[in-house]
């Protein structure tokens, strides 16, 4: 004699699956409600809820328009500008290295002042990794999204730690030496990634928050 099979009805697999749905919302409810006792309001929490279905997400939420330049004062000057592929050929001359009898193309812009300066984030983000380079001096890397990492190499009194968060305009170091030039003590070499591409610092302070995220 065969076994019958045993067949749930249509209206009993509709009420299991709606039961599903309905035990899953409730947890998001509840654990909504956990995280806002513990980290304050819900309008915070819809950012944490993202990530689960959106990794293309910034570290935290930007509070800003627009990127600024890692420094506040005027008496700062190009030392060794970032070595564009589409400049005229006087143009990538001026951004070369001579290291050791060696030219290589600058990644980013190296900053000179007589005095020393602070060093600021320029724009909010977390703090990545921290490092020291024989050749660089201090490190300081900060990751803003997935697609933008800002690092500040030849800083000296670093005030920040890896995993710590940051808002726009936060002192991070104040400015350090080199072994790359002797115009002073007082240097910075920041460079942009973006998209894993280097791009020039210059632009990216012209660059909007809403161009940054496409």
């Amino acid at each position: 004699m065969k076994a019958k099979k045993l067949r749930l009805k249509g209206w009993v697999s509709t009420l299991i699956y709606l039961s599903v749905i309905t035990a899953v919302f409730i947890s998001m409810i509840f654990v909504s409600n956990v995280l806002e006792s513990k980290y304050g309001e819900s309008s915070n929490l819809s950012y944490i809820f993202k990530e689960f279905i959106d990794t293309d997400v910034p570290v935290i939420n930007y509070s800003n328009d627009s990127v600024i330049k890692p420094f506040d004062k005027d008496n700062i000057s190009i030392d060794i500008d970032f070595y564009d592929k589409d400049s005229s050929e006087q143009e990538q001359e001026k951004s070369l290295i001579l290291y050791e009898n060696t030219y290589m193309p600058n990644s980013g812009i190296l900053y000179t002042s007589s005095e020393q300066f602070d060093i600021l984030c320029t724009l909010d983000g977390k703090v990545t990794n921290i490092k020291k380079d024989d050749l660089l001096g201090n490190v300081i890397e900060i990751t803003h999204s997935n697609s933008l990492v800002t690092t500040y190499y030849s800083v000296d009194n670093m005030k920040v730690t890896v995993g710590q968060t940051l808002n726009q305009g936060d002192i991070i170091a104040t400015s350090g030496k080199n072994n790359i030039s002797s115009t002073s003590n007082n240097m910075l070499l920041f460079e942009v990634s973006l998209n894993g591409v280097n791009i020039n610092p210059e632009n990216y302070y012209k660059t909007s928050i809403e161009d940054l995220n496409k």
